[in-house]
């Protein structure tokens, strides 16, 4: 059975992760029931770590994969967005694929994927 950091039996002055890693030496003060729930805690940390990592890699590999990005002009943007050629105008700096070219302003295909799924999962 695996046992957990109980508050109520470990010290007060628990380094938290950062600290340790600044200072190596505090984890010798420690008791053996905490050190074994920290690793163990880092252990779990490291895993959906490790996954996300793997899952997003993995993502962005088959986006690039499945077709080129494409720089789109003004109208198609908007039309691929729902919003008006004026709004993208007035809202170019802020967005993060905005692609400009001299004065011509252009809009990555991929980057509005990326942000029209950010946008779903936020809302």
């Amino acid at each position: 059975m695996a046992r957990t950091l109980n508050p109520a039996t470990t010290t007060a002055a628990l380094p938290t992760l950062d600290e340790l890693a600044a200072d190596p030496t505090r984890a010798y003060a420690l008791p053996a029931t905490v050190l074994q729930g920290l690793l163990c805690h880092c252990a779990t940390v490291q895993s959906v770590l490790l996954g996300a990592l793997l899952t997003v890699s993995a993502r962005a590999s088959s986006e690039v994969a499945a077709e080129p990005d494409r720089l789109l002009d003004v109208g198609a943007a908007g039309e691929r967005l729902g919003v008006s050629k004026a709004w993208l105008y007035h809202h170019a700096r802020q967005l993060p694929f905005t692609v400009r070219q001299g004065r011509l302003l252009r809009f990555s295909s991929h980057g509005i994927d990326r942000y029209i799924r950010a946008r779903q999962r936020a809302g």
